[in-house]
């Protein structure tokens, strides 16, 4: 009996990921950023509104900002205020439902996630580091682990 449990769970469970949705391709034919983008590092939110599930509420609305080249920038706020939707909505995790993204000229809902994924990086956060080590070594985070481990190599 257990068996037969087992294989209709089974089924089910194919069943569902049939129903799932599937991201966006992967690839864009005739769309594809030049070799090196981004290569200035400019970002354009336009009138931008994301939601994580069709038929939700959103939960970005009516989002524009522009980022200069070069211009480092953080993004705080209080527990749900859409920092980390920003963020998903940069790697495409969750689409627009209007507006656009655009980094260096170039609408990012146009491209293939592949192309768009592998040009982009996350500097995570991780509190508990940045009080224990310096800003050097939370910067150069392999740097500081060679030169650590020289240290104890030489102190033998």
């Amino acid at each position: 009996m257990a068996e037969l449990e087992k294989s209709v769970v089974s089924v089910e469970r194919i069943k569902e990921y049939q129903d799932t949705p599937q991201e966006a391709a992967f690839e864009v034919s005739g769309f594809d950023p030049p070799p090196g983008w981004p290569h200035r590092g400019e970002i354009v939110f336009q009138d931008y509104a994301t939601r994580y599930r069709e038929g939700m509420d959103l939960v970005l609305r009516g989002v524009s900002f522009h980022i200069g080249p070069t211009q480092k920038v953080g993004i705080v706020g209080r527990t749900g205020a859409g920092k980390s939707s920003l963020t998903l909505s940069l790697f495409r995790i969750i689409e627009a439902a209007q507006g656009s993204i655009s980094i260096d000229g170039l609408n990012i809902g146009q491209m293939g996630l592949g192309r768009l994924r592998e040009a982009l990086t996350i500097i995570p956060q991780v509190s508990i580091r940045i009080m224990l080590l310096s800003l050097t070594s939370n910067l150069f985070v392999l740097s500081y682990l060679i030169y650590r481990t020289l240290c104890c190599f030489l102190e033998r």
